[in-house]
């Protein structure tokens, strides 16, 4: 198999545009570069699409390259010449579709009895959030992710939700179990005294309801605490 940043050798193959050579070779046949020249379609005077693409990539903030593509902002795009709104929207929706394609199906093969797994799945969409975010993840009986929603967005240091919020969302989704996460903008993922208690309200309403609240999950900067395990609910 050839490496996504592998070329075609020869001069047949060198001589063909991101198009043609996808419609000779195949997609798994283009570099990085290359794929988004494909997205982006044209360049600007003096750079062709491939060298825009190579520009974009260069923007990334901690990470260079593909990883570093979703981070950057679309108001940070629209500084680089040649990207207008169009192609800055392209960008970062062909960057929401890959994430969500790799999120579905690596929801769809683990386990959300693990909070380990849990926090590790929804780690990279939360820890540099600079807000509280409070997301509800929802199950089916044999606890597979259904759907999951944004429940809040708080302040730097609050999250306000209500037991009426999360099952109203998961009753609509008919889920059988639920688990919170939410992240700290401080990066450290101690829960406060309000998260505890707020977590134990919304566990005993789930209990009168039937639908059991498995874990409370805070996410920090690449660390977590998962309140089941705390033994804090």
């Amino acid at each position: 198999m050839k490496s996504k940043n592998s070329c075609i050798h020869g001069s047949e193959g060198a001589a063909l545009r991101p198009y043609e050579k996808c419609l000779e070779f195949g997609a798994e046949s283009l570099s990085d570069s290359e794929l988004l020249a494909v997205i982006i379609r044209t360049g600007v005077s003096g750079m062709n699409s491939i060298q825009l693409a190579e520009r974009i990539f260069s923007m990334g903030h901690t990470r260079k390259g593909l990883i570093g593509l979703s981070g950057i902002t679309i108001p940070e795009l629209l500084k680089i010449r040649g990207v207008g709104k169009v192609k800055a929207v392209q960008i970062k929706c062909i960057c929401e579709l890959s994430k969500r394609i790799a999120k579905q199906s690596a929801g769809e093969r683990m386990d959300f009895t693990r909070p380990d797994a849990v926090a590790a799945y929804y780690m990279q969409d939360l820890r540099l959030l600079d807000k509280e975010h409070m997301v509800l993840a929802m199950l089916d009986s044999k606890c597979r992710l259904i759907a999951d929603t944004v429940l809040s967005v708080g302040t730097v240091n609050a999250s306000l939700v209500t037991p009426r919020e999360v099952f109203i969302e998961a009753l609509r989704c008919n889920a059988v179990s639920v688990i919170l996460l939410h992240n700290h903008p401080s990066g450290d993922s101690t829960p406060s005294r309000n998260d505890i208690l707020v977590t134990r309200r919304i566990a005993e309403a789930g209990e009168m309801l039937g639908i059991k609240v498995i874990d409370h999950i805070i996410i920090g900067d690449n660390m977590y605490t998962s309140l089941k395990e705390k033994e804090y609910m």
